[in-house]
């Protein structure tokens, strides 16, 4: 009798010490290379978080030089819009932050800098933003793409992949994202006053290296901590040390603290030295 409570005893004590499995809720945000985030330790921010009136947040505007590439009408389209392998959702349709498909078929990639998915759109309508871009590295992008097509609109879905693979692991260009044809007409500008690319005698549009209009004034919030942003991208922006989300017209996303002040300045010209310091904080 004593020896089966004894073991009975034991019994309850292993049960006791043993770690709960971690819960559905507990997915890491993670990709190749980078630290993982917990979901459940980290906050979740969506735009509708936050506010971005006059009062809530700091205009400023960007100063980066901008590579950017077209996104052809693909031959069929280009491939299935959905989240790739590893992801919680793989093969299931890209959702954005709303809930709402992104597409059908164009293109998936990284954005290494926030760890996220892209997604855009293969109907000739969409761009790649490639950020914080030198004149010699669109030198050498510009070559790239015309190593498979004199015109950057004639590019094939694996040719452009090529052409973003090497800008990310020749260039160490991480930081890319997508956005419309429209919006590069309206906003921005080639660095160089007037140069296009042109072919055949005539320019080719939102192609190159641009930067956006000194007089497009947007909207910034400091959000301290780590957190995920559920903004434009396909899977979730993640900040680790605090990061900044910004407003332009109807467009938000967010933006590293360290390329923020590499790429952005107070709308008077001023530099940012701190984001921390300098901009209004989420709840300020």
């Amino acid at each position: 009798m004593r020896l089966l409570l004894l073991f009975i005893i034991l019994a309850i004590i292993t049960a006791c010490s043993q770690k709960p499995q971690a819960v559905e809720s507990e997915r890491q945000v993670t990709s190749p290379g980078k630290p993982t985030v917990s979901r459940q330790l980290a906050q979740k921010v969506t735009p509708a978080d936050l506010r971005f009136d006059q009062e809530s947040s700091t205009a400023v505007i960007s100063s980066a030089q901008k590579f950017i590439i077209p996104v052809p009408a693909f031959n069929k389209g280009g491939e299935p819009l959905v989240y790739p392998e590893g992801h919680e959702r793989a093969r299931q349709q890209i959702l954005d932050y709303q809930g709402k498909p992104v597409g059908k078929r164009g293109l998936v990639f990284l954005n290494a800098k926030d760890q996220s998915w892209q997604a855009v759109q293969g109907d000739g309508q969409g761009v790649i933003i490639i950020n914080e871009v030198t004149q010699d590295q669109a030198e050498m992008l510009h070559k790239k793409v015309q190593e498979f097509q004199e015109n950057s609109n004639d590019l094939t879905l694996d040719q452009l992949k090529k052409v973003l693979d090497y800008a990310r692991s020749q260039l160490k260009l991480n930081d890319m994202y997508n956005s419309t044809r429209s919006f590069i007409k309206s906003k921005m500008s080639p660095v160089t006053a007037g140069e296009r690319p042109h072919v055949n005698g005539e320019k080719i549009e939102a192609f190159g290296l641009m930067k956006r209009d000194d007089r497009d004034v947007c909207q910034a919030v400091f959000v301290p901590g780590s957190f995920v942003f559920e903004g434009p991208a396909a899977t979730p922006q993640v900040f680790e040390n605090g990061g900044v989300i910004v407003k332009q017209g109807e467009d938000v996303r967010g933006v590293q603290p360290e390329v923020f002040v590499r790429t952005y300045k107070f709308k008077d010209g001023r530099p940012v030295t701190s984001p921390a310091k300098d901009l209004k904080a989420q709840g300020d």
